[in-house]
């Protein structure tokens, strides 16, 4: 079966079973516990100015992430129907594009830089004007996600809470696994 719609996978908690942004500000913290102090002076001047920073101060190894196989198994799925694969994720475009290199999945990377915070409603702003509205089928985790998946063709849930699953009843939804 053909499926020609782009199919948007977001990064933490729908790709991988983590989030960057935490596991960036804990390593940082760690290794240099006086970041504290700079910490909400970066956070005042935007989400992406700060996990900007943050790449600067701690290494992630993206080998060891902990993917997540079933979005794993349903990218490659929808691969072999002809979907073009996009990574359109909040996380910062330095980890965005290392983790699309390492799967080599992914025909596109979207991300977020220090300018720019792509998540939410600025996430499906993006979309909708490379795609249009309900041009893409968008994969996520999290509240958030909702301006995406109202403006999706299709939403697929993955890794998400009850009180997600209520919230997305109204739309045309694929549940792929949810949070125990």
């Amino acid at each position: 079966m053909k499926n020609n719609t782009p199919l948007i996978v977001d990064l933490d908690h729908t790709l991988i079973n983590t989030d960057l942004l935490y596991e960036s500000s804990i390593r940082s913290l760690k290794s240099n516990p006086l970041l504290i102090f700079i910490y909400p002076f970066w956070l005042l001047k935007g989400k992406g100015y700060l996990k900007d920073k943050l790449i600067k101060h701690c290494s992630i190894n993206i080998q060891e992430l902990p993917y997540i196989q079933h979005t794993i198994d349903y990218i490659n799925e929808r691969k072999k129907q002809g979907s073009e694969i996009v990574l359109a994720t909040a996380s910062h475009k330095y980890y965005a594009f290392a983790v699309a290199k390492h799967l080599q999945i992914f025909d596109d990377v979207m991300a977020s830089n220090k300018d720019f915070n792509l998540s939410s409603h600025n996430k499906a702003n993006k979309l909708i004007e490379r795609f249009g509205n309900k041009g893409f089928d968008y994969m996520g985790d999290h509240m958030r996600d909702l301006p995406v998946w109202e403006a999706s063709n299709l939403s697929i849930l993955v890794n998400v809470p009850e009180r997600v699953i209520k919230n997305t009843q109204h739309l045309d939804t694929l549940l792929l696994f949810k949070r125990v």
